[in-house]
């Protein structure tokens, strides 16, 4: 065994080369000197040698925590350009800009008020329209910036007329590092206030909803966020339907609620009315339902999907007088109508000559049977032989029991009924008739009845 001539590595058991340093071994009784330059390389081969290289086992862990501090920050990045306070505010400008009512939807529901796709559509018009998108993100970022580095945790976006139109706020946090923002547009209930009992059907965003109000009530058609709003609606009545919209816009709205304007598509009826001097108590019936008639003649409105059918009724005499009957077809139906009816005056005429000849004949009746029963009243002065032709709790009543039943005996005959009018309730009656020495007397009498002259009574008279 020997040893290596250049590194002096030892344990050479009769190898050729040394194992540390590769340098051939020559075997030789007494060693030969070396060189200064010989023992300098075998120096510097052994110090090269020497430094081995770096072990897997501490290069690995080293590698490892580089790799995930990497992997930190780009998840770190990208965390931020997808949750930071301003990454959030980025995405609703975007999709307020690009008109994407579904992001817009989602961004702006909460679980008090879902938006709809249709009322983001609506509220991305109002934006762009009232407050302008250069202005909005200005004052998006801006408010952003502010809740950043103040303590304040809600601020409002304003139209230019000063209306809350965006709530943005802080809502806790995002992966514990950036702040998570709220945005919430402010709601306000739409009011409708219909003249008559109706109800209203329209589709909300995919649901259909149905309202009923009574004729005057005010009802709330629900909440809704700022906008313009033209929702097609379908209104039901007790005269039919109509197709139209509810109309309300929150540009010129100051309270928490805002008044709903209903724009149907509705009929007018302009009507004429011919021969109605003597009448009273005009009614006009359209399409079967009775109407007072008003002064301008005007009524509706009606529905313009049928047909309307039109005619009068008036009182005269204690009957019911009709006019003529007109029908416009739905397809001739306008906005407008105008139509004319007339009352026939020669049967109203008739019937009046009519009315008055009975009304003659039942008072001359009347009169008849009272004198005849008066006489044998005063024959036996018995006072309820008359009693019923009279009327009771009067003057007249008590003076007409005094005089049958006292000592005095009257006679008439023949009586002749001259005149007669009505006035109020009551009958002024003009009678002749003879006494019992063949004088005429005038006798003027206020009778009670109806206005058909039954259940005649004598209220008063006075003879002339």
């Amino acid at each position: 065994m020997g040893q290596c001539v250049v590194c002096h590595h030892e344990k050479l058991p009769h190898q050729s080369v040394c194992p540390n340093c590769q340098n051939q071994i020559l075997y030789s009784k007494t060693p030969s000197p070396q060189s200064p330059k010989q023992r300098d390389a075998a120096q510097s081969s052994s110090s090269n040698n020497n430094k081995r290289p770096p072990s897997l086992k501490k290069v690995i862990p080293i590698a490892i925590v580089s790799f995930i501090v990497i992997l930190l920050i780009i998840l770190f990045l990208l965390l931020r350009n997808f949750n930071s306070p301003e990454a959030q505010a980025k995405i609703l400008i975007n999709a307020v800009n690009n008109e994407d009512n579904a992001k817009v939807s989602n961004l702006l529901s909460s679980k008090e008020n879902k938006v709809g796709r249709q009322e983001a559509s609506t509220y991305i018009k109002f934006v762009k329209q009232e407050v302008g998108m250069k202005l909005f993100e200005k004052e998006v970022y801006d408010t952003v910036d502010g809740l950043n580095h103040e303590t304040a945790v809600a601020s409002y976006i304003k139209t230019r007329e000063g209306q809350d139109v965006l709530r943005i706020s802080k809502n806790g946090r995002r992966y514990l590092i950036f702040d998570n923002l709220s945005f919430l547009a402010p709601t306000k209930q739409a009011i409708v206030k219909p003249k008559e009992k109706a109800t209203f059907e329209f589709d909300s965003d995919g649901a259909q909803k149905k309202v009923v109000a009574e004729a005057g009530q005010s009802v709330s058609l629900g909440q809704f966020i700022p906008g313009s709003y033209a929702i097609d609606t379908v209104k039901t009545t007790d005269r039919g339907t109509y197709e139209g919209q509810l109309k309300f816009d929150f540009v010129n709205s100051k309270n928490e609620t805002i008044p709903v304007t209903e724009d149907f598509k509705e009929a007018q009826v302009k009507l004429s009315l011919k021969n109605v001097s003597d009448l009273k108590e005009i009614k006009v019936v359209i399409n079967d339902e009775k109407i007072a008639q008003n002064k301008n003649d005007t009524y509706g409105p009606f529905p313009v999907n049928q047909d309307i059918k039109v005619y009068a009724e008036g009182e005269a005499y204690d009957h019911t007088f009709k006019t003529n009957t007109e029908v416009i077809k739905k397809d001739d139906v306008q906005s407008e109508n105008k139509i004319t009816v007339s009352f026939d005056k020669d049967e109203i005429e008739k019937y009046r000559q009519s009315k008055e000849k009975d009304t003659l004949n039942k008072i001359k009746d009347f009169f008849k049977k009272y004198t005849a029963s008066l006489n044998e009243a005063y024959e036996s002065h018995d006072f309820d032989l008359v009693s019923k032709y009279l009327k009771e709790n009067t003057t007249n009543y008590e003076a007409m029991r005094s005089n049958v039943k006292g000592q005095n005996q009257y006679e008439f005959k023949n009586p002749v009924v001259i005149d007669v009018s009505r006035n109020a309730d009551y009958y002024a009656v003009t009678v002749e008739k003879e006494d019992a020495q063949g004088r005429t007397i005038q006798s003027h009498y206020l009778l009670d009845g109806d206005e058909n002259a039954n259940h005649l009574k004598i209220v008063n008279y006075q003879n002339y």
